[in-house]
């Protein structure tokens, strides 16, 4: 498994998409997701959830952060 910079059941906000992709991920900078967990055949790449319910994976663990103390 590769080196994943959250745990799992941590909320995370989104970063803006990389140029290019702004049409392929269904949230908008910001918006706070739930990390599951890293996705062990694909090293850097994670799985999340939305506030409305909706898995999301294959997504690269640099498109998120931590929120800061004001955030959450």
């Amino acid at each position: 498994m590769g080196f994943c910079p959250f745990k799992p059941m941590q909320l995370l906000v989104a970063l803006p998409a990389p140029e290019g992709y702004p049409d392929a991920y269904p949230w908008k900078p910001g918006d706070t997701v739930l990390f599951l967990g890293e996705i062990e055949q694909m090293p850097g790449h994670i799985a999340v959830a939305t506030k409305d319910g909706k898995v999301h994976f294959g997504y690269h663990d640099d498109n998120f952060r931590l929120p800061t103390e004001d955030e959450v």
